[in-house]
């Protein structure tokens, strides 16, 4: 008894929700599921039609419309394998304590996942993949509990 239940979080990400926005026809969907113990974070990013392959993939601290620090990488840094090589593809895993990098100027300590699942909890942080033409993000979504994308008139499952 006692834990909470597996809650699911979701980004639609585009490249008009960069800040800056960027003209990208890319696109992407993340899901993320907390376990009931806030222990683990797993994650499933589907993304397509990207400029070129995805450099990095990961969490930032950030409210919509701002730029923030990285909380946690999906692939091509912080201990995550390299990004996938095409640009349409997958990313899947999980993250836990350990893969929290912080950010620390915005007071969340390495290894501080359960501050950063507030933050998620309160939609202040975003999902983005990076990219060689896009180096500061090609795509972007906030992240939201449940199904709500990004931008309310986006239609969840038209991804």
């Amino acid at each position: 008894m006692g834990g909470r239940e597996e809650t699911r979080f979701h980004a639609i990400m585009r490249g008009y929700n960069e800040v800056p926005a960027n003209a990208s026809q890319a696109r992407g969907r993340t899901t993320l599921t907390v376990g009931r113990d806030d222990a683990t974070i797993n994650f499933a990013i589907e993304y397509s039609d990207l400029s070129g392959p995805p450099t990095v993939a990961h969490v930032h601290f950030g409210a919509r419309a701002t730029n923030g620090g990285v909380t946690f990488f999906f692939c091509g840094g912080g201990g995550k394998p390299a990004c996938p090589t095409g640009t349409s593809g997958t990313i899947s895993g999980t993250v836990q304590a350990a893969d929290v990098l912080g950010p620390v100027g915005q007071g969340i300590d390495p290894g501080a996942l359960p501050e950063v699942l507030r933050a998620i909890r309160r939609g202040v942080t975003y999902s983005n993949i990076h990219s060689a033409k896009y180096p500061a993000g090609e795509i972007r979504g906030q992240i939201f509990e449940g199904r709500r994308g990004d931008d309310e008139r986006d239609d969840f499952n038209a991804f």
